[in-house]
């Protein structure tokens, strides 16, 4: 399969911003439109710690923190300074993954999520 940026869908996860100290919900991926998924964490400005974390569902409401035991997926990545971070979901466990962004004070952020490869389609 070629693999180019054609064949992923990017969209916002959490919108770019000045945030301060919460936590904050990431849109949710749908895995039926793609196997894999990363999502991007931009910070610029910042305060004190930024934590992002991978969480997972079968229904897209009921939600539980990605255990440690998933091969392959990062479960969360912490930030200390501005900077990028990339949470991977190469093997999810359920239909629907999304983040959760916890901030411990005032930051610019935002977070892009990646998936795919797209579906493909028959001739």
């Amino acid at each position: 399969m070629k693999m180019d940026l054609a064949n992923y869908t990017f969209a916002e996860a959490i919108a770019a911003a000045s945030k301060t100290a919460a936590a904050y919900n990431g849109t949710t991926v749908d895995h039926k439109n793609g196997p894999a998924a990363a999502f991007i964490l931009n910070v610029g400005t910042f305060a004190t710690s930024c934590v992002m974390k991978l969480q997972y569902s079968e229904n897209d409401s009921d939600w539980t923190d990605e255990p440690d035991t998933t091969a392959g997926n990062t479960v969360s990545v912490t930030l200390t300074t501005a900077g990028t971070g990339i949470v991977y979901v190469p093997n999810p466990r359920a239909r629907y993954s999304r983040v959760v962004l916890t901030l411990g004070g005032t930051s610019v952020v935002s977070v892009v999520s990646a998936v795919g490869p797209k579906p493909s389609v028959g001739p």
